[in-house]
């Protein structure tokens, strides 16, 4: 159909109008992307772990030399908006002489490092100048000390979240944070049946930072897993971290909860959490006491399923699951710095939190030393001692990390 010839007066007219118009708004969206592309970034990691397992029991020693290479790129932002993809391969590096959780080895011990490919987070996040932060996508999510949540940092393939988060700041001293995921990528993956557990998991804290040195942080986490019924629950806490910084330097850290069953839970329990340290610190030394109990009934216990376990309880990964008359760590540590090496010995006690059985004791010590700003390294190891449970088990580990 022609245009009328009375209509192009005005069609010429409106179309000059949106061009002015339209002319400076592309200009600064332009102008947007522009710095949006020239302030993105994008960096690699790579990641060379040894790991040797002995046990007392069948099982044939494990050694599991693995790579993890990494690549994140981070977008500039663009009107409060921005993005990241990270993408990790984890390789073998000669023979895998372990049992992967996949890899069908179970003649060896466990090493949860399996090789492949996978995204290990894709956000969309969105920050203003008023406080408040949405972040939507596949996620990394570490709350506070990482015992009820966190990204389990030590294995290769890192533990995320796919979610919502959303964070709101008020002034400087208060933060409140919501989230809701549906998925999580386990450690496990990034193939097999272990890799995900799927199902609706809630997360609200609000941090606050009362006076210098005092900080308080209150939490809840409502989990309901599809497959994974026993760790159905809801927890409800609160965490108290507080310092004085005169010399000797004296801190401490306390942390109470509670946890019951929920949703499509295997069987009702009510469980009661605490953690407790004191550290002291002169010069270049921090020695530190503590205690953490986990509750149990010897029907079940007081579970942490989406936390950094390896932080917790000795490296050595015996109670990543609690007994179910549940668990009681004593622990002291040494930490010191020596010529520029960061070094560290603990000691801990295991004893069942019901009854008076005693699990066993751990040693751990580490070493770690940065040779030069891109390349680090570490030496590790633990030793389990079994009284009543699991097996003795010795873990050495050797890593370097190089970052581009």
């Amino acid at each position: 159909m022609k245009t009328p010839v009375s209509a192009l007066p005005f069609a010429i007219t409106l179309a000059c109008s949106v061009t002015a118009i339209s002319a400076p708004v592309y200009a600064s969206l332009n102008e947007k992307l522009s710095s949006a592309i020239k302030q993105s970034a994008v960096s690699a990691q790579f990641r060379y772990r040894l790991e040797h397992v002995e046990q007392e029991n069948a099982l044939d020693d494990a050694i599991a030399s693995t790579l993890r290479s990494r690549l994140t790129v981070n977008t500039g932002k663009f009107d409060n908006f921005s993005a990241m993809v990270q993408l990790d391969n984890v390789s073998v590096l000669g023979n895998d002489n372990y049992n992967s959780t996949y890899n069908g080895k179970t003649n060896y011990s466990l090493v949860a490092d399996p090789k492949g490919t996978d995204i290990n987070q894709a956000l969309l996040s969105y920050q203003n100048k008023q406080g408040t932060s949405f972040s939507a996508g596949r996620q990394l999510v570490n709350h506070a000390n990482q015992r009820f949540l966190g990204g389990v940092g030590w294995r290769q393939n890192e533990q995320t979240l796919d979610g919502y988060r959303l964070q709101q700041s008020a002034g400087s001293t208060l933060t409140l944070e919501i989230g809701h995921y549906y998925n999580v990528n386990r450690i496990f993956g990034p193939k097999g049946a272990a890799a995900d557990q799927h199902g609706s998991f809630n997360t609200l804290t609000a941090h606050w930072q009362a006076s210098t040195g005092h900080k308080f942080l209150v939490f809840a986490y409502d989990f309901e897993f599809d497959n994974w019924a026993s760790r159905s629950s809801r927890t409800l806490g609160i965490d108290y971290q507080g310092k004085l910084t005169a010399l000797p330097q004296l801190s401490w850290h306390l942390s109470l909860a509670q946890q019951d069953d929920a949703h499509n839970a295997s069987q009702a329990f009510s469980h009661n959490y605490h953690r407790f340290s004191f550290s002291w610190t002169l010069d270049n030394l921090t020695l530190q006491a503590g205690q953490e109990r986990l509750a149990g009934d010897g029907q079940s216990a007081f579970q942490t399923p989406l936390a950094t376990l390896h932080a917790f309880s000795g490296f050595a990964d015996m109670f990543l699951n609690t007994p179910d008359n549940g668990l009681r760590d004593n622990w002291l540590e040494a930490k010191t710095k020596l010529n520029g090496v960061a070094l560290s010995l603990a000691y801990h006690r295991f004893d069942s939190d019901l009854g008076s059985a005693k699990y066993g004791d751990e040693w751990n010590a580490s070493a770690g030393y940065n040779l030069n700003s891109q390349l680090s390294g570490m030496l590790k190891l633990a030793h389990y001692n079994a009284d009543s449970f699991a097996v003795d088990t010795t873990k050495v580990w050797l890593m370097l990390v190089y970052q581009l």
